[in-house]
Parts: C-alpha cells; structure tokens; sequence
C-alpha cells in the first residue's frame, strides 16, 4: 500500500494502474484455477487482445492530463468541461470498435492464439459479457484521469481502488459462486459502479 502512495504521489497513474492491473489479475487466476485451466487461459487471452483497445486510451489520457491541469490553473473551467466532453466522446466512439471486435468475433479473436475446443467454449460467452464493459469503462477510466489532472489525488486514487480492487476481485468472487459463467459479468458491473461513482465526484467537482 505504502509503495502504491508513493507512484502515485509522483503523478503516475498509468503505473499506479498497472501495479493494481496485476494484482488483481493474480486474485482472478488463483479464483479461475478452481474451475479450469482453460478458464485461466481465457483470462490471459483477455487480456492480451484488450491492449489493442485500452493502451490507446490510456495514452490518450496521458495526453489530455497537461491540458486539463494548464486550464484548471488559469481557471478556464468551462475550457476544462469541453475537453472532458471531447475526450468521452472520442474515446467512447474508438471503444465501440472493441466492442464490435469482441460481441461479433470473439471466436475469431480466440482462435488467433487457441483452437481448443473447451477455450472457445469458455471464452465465446466470456468475451461477449466482457465486451459489454468497454463503453462504461471509458467513464470509469477518465474520471481517474481528470481529478489527477487539477490535483485530486485522493479521489483518483480511490476511483482506481474502486474499479480494481474495490469491486471487481469482490463481484468476480461472489458469481464465482454462482459457476463460472457469471464470473465475467463482474468486469462490466466493475465499470458501471465505478463509473456511476466518478460521474457523481466530478459533478460534484463542477458545482465547486
């Protein structure tokens, strides 16, 4: 805990992120391995296959984070509210291709590094309900971005927890309950709380 204050301390939430990303990941597997290991295998595959999706935008963010900070410093609110504004919508509008990619083709997706039967088998339904968490996790993962950028970094910081630790090791664990199908519905539910709660703080933020 103490070295993931100090990264973000020195203003870098991608690392901060990345150190949350993988410890999270550990917990699912250890959860996943109780079933399969085709099922942890659908995981990592996940995973490799949503980089092509989610590193373009948190380089869109790292981007976005000076412009947002010059204007919160010269006051320029209204400034700060339309690049908020552009920002959602450019990447909601680039987010919707990875939707397509994994409610359409998850089999195809698969089979560029798996032909088992038992991983398309998993992975088909898993990609779909996980695909569904890519439209709110633009909000989730932008509402970080933005109280990191005029200062905030304790309402950063606890939307990161939040959407890592705080709800998806918890729901993945509770449905895990339920069969290993209800497992994926964790990650889109993740997405809607934390976004739901980043909506309410930066609203918040605005009325200040």
């Amino acid at each position: 805990l103490n070295y993931a204050k100090k990264i973000y301390r020195l203003g870098y939430p991608y690392m901060f992120m990345q150190f949350l990303a993988t410890l999270y990941i550990v917990v699912l597997n250890i959860i996943l391995a109780d079933f399969c290991d085709e099922a942890v295998a659908v995981l990592g595959l996940y995973y490799k296959l949503q980089t092509f999706f989610f590193i373009p935008l948190f380089a869109f963010q790292t981007c976005i984070v000076p412009v947002l900070s010059y204007n919160y410093a010269s006051k320029q609110y209204k400034r700060c509210r339309l690049i908020m504004k552009d920002s959602v919508l450019f990447s909601l509008t680039f987010m919707l291709i990875g939707v397509f990619c994994f409610e359409v083709l998850p089999k195809t997706l698969l089979q560029l590094f798996s032909n088992e039967a038992d991983v398309l088998r998993i992975g088909i339904p898993a990609f779909r309900i996980i695909g569904s968490s890519f439209l709110p996790a633009v909000i989730s993962l932008l509402s970080p971005v933005f109280f990191q950028a005029i200062g905030n970094a304790k309402a950063s910081a606890l939307l990161s927890v939040i959407r890592q630790l705080g709800c998806l090791i918890p729901i993945f664990w509770a449905f895990s309950k339920l069969g290993l199908v209800y497992t994926w519905i964790a990650f889109p539910a993740a997405e809607i709380i934390t976004g739901v709660i980043g909506i309410v703080l930066y609203l918040r933020q605005i009325k200040k």
